[in-house]
């Protein structure tokens, strides 16, 4: 029962962060929910184009484990950044301040957290019914758990990071930005792959690492019109 109860709170906590961080944006600087559905659609469709071009390469060179993690990176990047360049051009034509930027980056992110959280309360839900079977090593499930919870929540910050970048493109005229978050972002994707689904710790610690870089491309990068609203 511990066990379940242990991943109601894994998956609860990976909702409520999200919420927390989406409210606390939308309250501070008034950014309104609906950029949420742009960050949304993006990482939708990016999605979409990573699954089909990953099933289509299937075999041969992805079975090398450094390849692999270089193609799944690049398509990562290529893919999410580009969508997410789109997303600017028609959906959100008048996003030009950071507060902007970071609620549609967001929207980008809590997609994987969410589903992440759900996945994580229908197996605590299933554990409690006795549906599932019960882990034999309670420490190991634990560790996993705290680990999940954390690596679920971080990517948040280079979502909103990511965002920020490509908007540089409009606001600058720079295509230059574009390609800065492609390398981000697949170089951050790579070392997941190499690291393995197993890594568990290891894959939190890169994820932290990425997560203070984001955080200081949100304070650093700074808009080129003298009057940001951020």
């Amino acid at each position: 029962m511990g066990y379940g109860l242990l991943l109601l709170a894994v998956g609860g906590g990976l909702l409520a962060i999200s919420l927390a961080i989406v409210r606390r944006v939308h309250r501070r600087w008034h950014t309104p929910y609906a950029l949420l559905t742009v960050g949304v659609m993006t990482y939708t469709g990016a999605l979409a184009v990573q699954f089909v071009a990953l099933e289509t390469l299937d075999g041969g060179l992805l079975n090398i484990l450094a390849f692999r993690a270089a193609a799944v990176g690049l398509l990562a990047g290529f893919s999410e950044e580009i969508a997410r360049f789109l997303g600017y051009q028609y959906l959100a034509r008048s996003a030009v301040t950071r507060p902007q930027a970071l609620m549609i980056g967001l929207g980008h992110g809590a997609v994987e957290t969410i589903y992440t959280g759900v996945i994580a309360i229908g197996l605590g839900l299933s554990l409690l019914s006795g549906s599932a079977e019960q882990p034999d090593d309670p420490a190991m499930l634990l560790s996993g758990a705290v680990a999940e919870a954390i690596s679920g929540a971080l990517p948040l910050a280079m979502h909103a990071a990511l965002s920020w970048l490509v908007l540089q493109v409009f606001l600058r005229g720079q295509i230059g930005w574009l390609f800065v978050a492609v390398l981000f972002h697949g170089a951050s994707e790579s070392m997941i792959v190499l690291l393995g689904p197993d890594a568990g710790w290891a894959i939190t610690l890169w994820r932290a690492l990425i997560a203070l870089i984001s955080v200081g491309i949100v304070v650093r990068v700074r808009a080129p019109q003298t009057g940001e609203n951020a």
